[in-house]
């Protein structure tokens, strides 16, 4: 037999043994990929699920969610049908969670507000102060790029962040306020009447 038939024989079929091997392989894995999703897959769903709740900023907790950290008298009706005072239904910050506090308690500032009922009539006001330590005025007009700061009559300044400070403060001022404006109705009584009232 001619040694160059025998050689490219040779080559023939080492060429088609490769070739089968090749395309064998490339059958498996073909075939292999569809029958199931690899692993990783499921592991990566864990910090999808996760990430959200770790990440999220959990909404500020307000007074209503917590016991009343102050003693305040009782409601009281009186003879001509007053009561001594409103009903304190919420309170909370404008940024501020009451639970956690400000990041420095030192420098502080923010807006409180204090929603009360009037029972009389069922009339709620909400009240708002400027609540600030006076490092805490300094980082408002910093943060705010001012050259002054003009403070309202409802503002009230306090060594440091205390809660409890903060509420007692606003609610005597809001009582002395409830207070003077009983005293004013009553001073300014149509003529004839005593103040008396015929509801029971």
């Amino acid at each position: 037999m001619d040694p160059i038939k025998i050689v490219i024989f040779v080559a023939a079929f080492l060429l088609l043994l490769l070739l089968g091997r090749k395309l064998s392989h490339f059958s498996e894995s073909s075939i292999a990929t569809p029958l199931g999703p690899p692993p990783e897959p499921a592991i990566d769903e864990t910090p999808v699920t996760t990430a959200p709740s770790i990440n999220r900023k959990e909404p500020a907790v307000v007074g209503a969610e917590l016991p009343f950290p102050i003693h305040v008298p009782e409601i009281e009706r009186d003879s001509d049908g007053r009561y001594n005072r409103p009903e304190f239904l919420n309170y909370y910050f404008e940024e501020t969670d009451l639970v956690r506090g400000p990041e420095n308690p030192a420098a502080f500032y923010d807006d409180f507000y204090l929603l009360v009922r009037d029972i009389e009539n069922s009339h709620t006001v909400l009240y708002k102060y400027f609540v600030a330590t006076p490092q805490g005025l300094q980082k408002a007009m910093e943060d705010e790029h001012l050259p002054a700061l003009y403070l309202e009559d409802q503002a009230l300044i306090v060594p440091r962040w205390d809660v409890s400070l903060i509420l007692q403060t606003v609610v005597k001022d809001i009582m002395k306020s409830y207070a003077e404006r009983r005293h004013h109705d009553d001073t300014h009584a149509l003529p004839g009447d005593d103040g008396s009232s015929n509801t029971s």
